[in-house]
C-alpha cells in the first residue's frame, strides 16, 4: 500500500519534500516497511530480528530503476553485451545510491535495491525521490574538470577513470574534461573558456593544480569587472562558480584541511553532495604587482629552501621533498627579516577548531566584527629558520595536526608562525612536533604564533664580523617563498587576506566538545 498526501502536483519539486510515502518493499530478500517523509527515507524489517535504517536524502547520490544499472557497468556496455534482450518497460525495482561516512572522515558509496510487484508503485517512488534531488539546486549538474597527469605519483588520469568517473556517472553529472599539458594551462584555459553553462570547476591534482584553478577564476572575474588585481588595496571579486578539489598531489594540504582526509572517493562524493563553504584566499604583492593568490601555505626560509632544492630532484617523485628537507634541516640556515602584521586579538592557540557551522567564520562572513575595533599593527624582527603564513591548518598525512590546527578557513585571517633560528636539536623537535597527532607547535619556546588580517615581510641584511668585532659587513643571503608548492622569488612581499573569496565543495565534520573556546572570539 502507498499513501501520497502531497500538497500539490506529483511533478512539482516542492511537493516532493512535503510527500509522505509508505509502502512495503523487498530489501535483501526481506519484507521491509519503507517510509519517506520530510527528506528522510526509513526502512525497517517487518519480522524479527528487527532492523531499522535511516537515510537523509541529502546523503543520496541518485536513484535509478534497477534495470538501468549494473554496478560498475554502464547502460551502453550492458546493451552491447545483451543486444537481443528486450527493454524492460515496467521495472519492478529501483536502486538507491547513497554515501555513508565511516572512520577517519571517509565517505563510501553504497547501494540498496528495493523491489515491488507493482511497477506503478516503483515509478511513483523513483519520481518522488528524483524530484527531491532535483530540488537540491546547489548540486552541480555540469562541471569542467581538469586533470594534472604529472602531479604527485602521476596517477591523476587513473584516479579519474577508476574512482571519480563512475561516481559522476551514477550522479548524472555531465563532465567536460581536460588533461593539462603544461604549467599554467588551467589558468590560461579558464581566462578564455565559455563558463556560462557550467555549475562548477573541479580539478584532480595537488595544491598547485588547485591554485591554478582559483587564480584563473578570480583573475577572469577581476577582468570582467574591470578591477585591477595589481592594486594591493583592491577588493577582489568572488568567482560565480564553486570549486572542487580531488587530491592526487604530493601533500594535498588543501584537500586534507577541507575534507579531513586525502581519500579520493570522499572528495568526489562531497562534490556530488554540493555542500560548499567560503574559503579565504590570500593575495601576494610585491612592488604593487600581484605575484600570486594562495589558499594554503606561504612560507619563507626552510620550506622555501626545500621547494627550491627539490626542483633538482623531480625524478624522485614525492620523495624529493624528504631528501631536500633532510639536507636543509642539517644546513640549519637562518634569515634576518622584519614582519609587520595587522594582528587579530584571537590567538590561534586559544581559538576553537574550525568545523561545521563555525561561529567565528559565520561572524566574519557577515562582517559582524568591525576590523578597526579588533586589529592593531605590530612589528617583529629577528633571525628566523622559517616564516609561515597558514591560510588553512596545512594538515596532511605526514603532519596530521598541521602547522596551525586552529586556523579558520573563512575568518578573513592568516595564522603567522615564526620559527626563530636556533639549534639543530630544536629543528628536530619542530619536525617531531609536526608529525605528532596530539601536540602542536604553539607551545614550542622558539615558535611565535600570531593571527593577522594582513602582513608584510622585508628581508634584512645579515651582519657578519671580519677581523674582529669592530669590522662588519652586510651580506644579502636570501631564501625564496613556497607558495602552495610553487616557488616565488620576490623576497619583500605584502600578504592580504580576502575573506571567503572562493566557494569550495566540502561537507565539514562536527566540532568536538573537547576543543577549547576562544573568549575573545565570542565576546
Amino acid at each position: 500500500m502507498m499513501q501520497d498526501i502531497s500538497g500539490g502536483p506529483a511533478d512539482d519539486q516542492r511537493a516532493s519534500s512535503k510527500s509522505v510515502l509508505l509502502n512495503t518493499f523487498i530489501v535483501k530478500k526481506k519484507r521491509c516497511r519503507v517510509y519517506f517523509h520530510r527528506g528522510t527515507l526509513i526502512w525497517e524489517t517487518e519480522r524479527p530480528p528487527y532492523t531499522r535504517w535511516t537515510l537523509p536524502l541529502t546523503d543520496v547520490l541518485a536513484v535509478r530503476y534497477g534495470d538501468d544499472w549494473i554496478s560498475g557497468v554502464s547502460i551502453k556496455e550492458k546493451q552491447l553485451e545483451q543486444p537481443t534482450s528486450p527493454t524492460t518497460v515496467c521495472p519492478t525495482n529501483f536502486i538507491l545510491h547513497y554515501a555513508v561516512r565511516g572512520s577517519k572522515n571517509k565517505w563510501r558509496h553504497h547501494s540498496v535495491t528495493m523491489s515491488h510487484t507493482d511497477p506503478r508503485q516503483v515509478a511513483s517512488w523513483v519520481k518522488t525521490i528524483r524530484n527531491y534531488l532535483l530540488g537540491l539546486t546547489y548540486r552541480p549538474r555540469k562541471i569542467m574538470l581538469f586533470i594534472n597527469p604529472t602531479g604527485g605519483k602521476k596517477k591523476g588520469v587513473k584516479i579519474w577513470e577508476k574512482d571519480v568517473q563512475p561516481l559522476m556517472t551514477i550522479a548524472g553529472i555531465e563532465t567536460k574534461m581536460m588533461v593539462t599539458e603544461r604549467a599554467g594551462h588551467i589558468r590560461d584555459a579558464l581566462l578564455t573558456a565559455d563558463l556560462s553553462d557550467l555549475h562548477a570547476v573541479v580539478c584532480i591534482g595537488g595544491d598547485g593544480t588547485f591554485a591554478e584553478v582559483f587564480n584563473g577564476l578570480i583573475m577572469r572575474e577581476a577582468k570582467d569587472q574591470q578591477i585591477d588585481p595589481n592594486d594591493p588595496d583592491a577588493r577582489l571579486p568572488s568567482p560565480a562558480l564553486p570549486v572542487g578539489v580531488i587530491p592526487s598531489g604530493s601533500t594535498d594540504t588543501v584537500a586534507y584541511s577541507l575534507h579531513g582526509t586525502t581519500d579520493v572517493q570522499t572528495a568526489a562524493i562531497h562534490i556530488i553532495f554540493g555542500d560548499s563553504i567560503g574559503l579565504d584566499i590570500s593575495s601576494v604583492h610585491s612592488n604593487r604587482t600581484l605575484l600570486r593568490l594562495y589558499a594554503s601555505v606561504f612560507s619563507y626560509g626552510y620550506l622555501g629552501d626545500v621547494i627550491r632544492d627539490s626542483e633538482k630532484f623531480r625524478w624522485m617523485g614525492p620523495c624529493r621533498y624528504d631528501w631536500s628537507g633532510f639536507k636543509k634541516i642539517l644546513a640549519n640556515k637562518g634569515y634576518e627579516g622584519e614582519i609587520e602584521l595587522l594582528s587579530d586579538p584571537c590567538h590561534p592557540a586559544g581559538s576553537t577548531r574550525c568545523m561545521k557551522n563555525c561561529l567565528r567564520c559565520l561572524q566574519h562572513m557577515h562582517n559582524s566584527i568591525p576590523d578597526q575595533e579588533i586589529s592593531r599593527w605590530m612589528t617583529v624582527r629577528g633571525k628566523f629558520f622559517m616564516v609561515f603564513g597558514a591560510n588553512v591548518s596545512c594538515a596532511c598525512s605526514r603532519c596530521p595536526m598541521g602547522f596551525s590546527p586552529h586556523c579558520h578557513i573563512g575568518d578573513g585571517c592568516v595564522d603567522v608562525i615564526l620559527i626563530r633560528h636556533t639549534s639543530l636539536i630544536n629543528n628536530v623537535r619542530l619536525l617531531l612536533r609536526l608529525s605528532s597527532k596530539r601536540k602542536t607547535v604553539y607551545e614550542l619556546p622558539f615558535a611565535e604564533v600570531y593571527r593577522a588580517r594582513e602582513f608584510t615581510f622585508r628581508a634584512l641584511p645579515t651582519l657578519q664580523f671580519e677581523n674582529g668585532p669592530n669590522t662588519t659587513r652586510s651580506s644579502s643571503r636570501l631564501s625564496v617563498w613556497n607558495c602552495d608548492g610553487e616557488m616565488v622569488d620576490s623576497t619583500n612581499v605584502k600578504i592580504r587576506v580576502h575573506c571567503q573569496l572562493l566557494k569550495v565543495y566540502t561537507r565539514r565534520t562536527q566540532e568536538s566538545s573537547r576543543d577549547p573556546t576562544c573568549l575573545s572570539c565570542s565576546t
